[in-house]
């Protein structure tokens, strides 16, 4: 089992605009080892109103490479995406033979209510889209909730962690060959390093 500090992890394409496809989404992401969708944010609790915000602004609010702390493996930030609606941005990290990903996507709601909402939602949602387990609570950020196990359909091992700060939802998705299955405490460290980031790097 990969240990905190001594394995790897990875991330497929999030799944919480597939979560939320049926709450009023537009657009969905599958689960790709490749992540080459554009992630939107779930539409059903962002008012009409919010502004999509550019890229650049949120850039500040992912992880760094040198967070995700794995022996043997160094991690690359190797795409970012925009969030178009309420706004944010998606960052694909890999590992030096794409055999771990982590997927880290920022939305950024007009308020706290709204951000709560969604995590509220997406996290319904998990055992069917993302890990094959329920979720359960976790300390970090508000809110959070995460589950680790298999994938759906066996073929990975995943961990997933989302949780909000403030008007931020964060999601947390990692992925690994099934033999290579992902520690709890790994993915609650790096949640907590996300979160660190969050309330360090939000624009008023």
């Amino acid at each position: 089992m990969i240990k905190l500090m001594t394995a790897g992890v990875a991330a497929s394409t999030l799944v919480i605009t597939a979560a939320l496809a049926g709450c009023g989404s537009d657009e969905s992401s599958s689960p790709s080892s490749t992540s080459t969708t554009t992630s939107a944010a779930p539409t059903s609790a962002a008012p009409t109103t919010s502004a999509a915000a550019q890229p650049s602004d949120y850039s500040n609010l992912l992880i760094k490479p040198t967070d995700i702390a794995v022996a043997g493996d160094t991690f690359s930030l190797t795409q970012t995406l925009p969030v178009s609606n309420p706004g944010g941005i998606e960052g694909v990290f890999t590992n030096q033979n794409a055999s771990r990903k982590v997927d880290d996507t920022i939305y950024v709601y007009p308020d706290a209510a709204a951000a709560s909402q969604a995590l509220d939602q997406s996290a319904k949602a998990i055992p069917e889209l993302s890990v094959k387990s329920p979720p359960e609570p976790v300390d970090v950020g508000t809110g959070g909730q995460m589950a680790v196990g298999p994938s759906p359909d066996g073929s990975k091992a995943k961990g997933i962690l989302m949780f909000t700060q403030g008007r931020v939802f964060a999601v947390l998705e990692l992925e690994s060959n099934p033999d290579d299955p992902i520690h709890p405490d790994f993915l609650v460290d790096l949640g907590k390093k996300q979160d660190t980031a969050i309330v360090a790097g939000l624009p008023s």
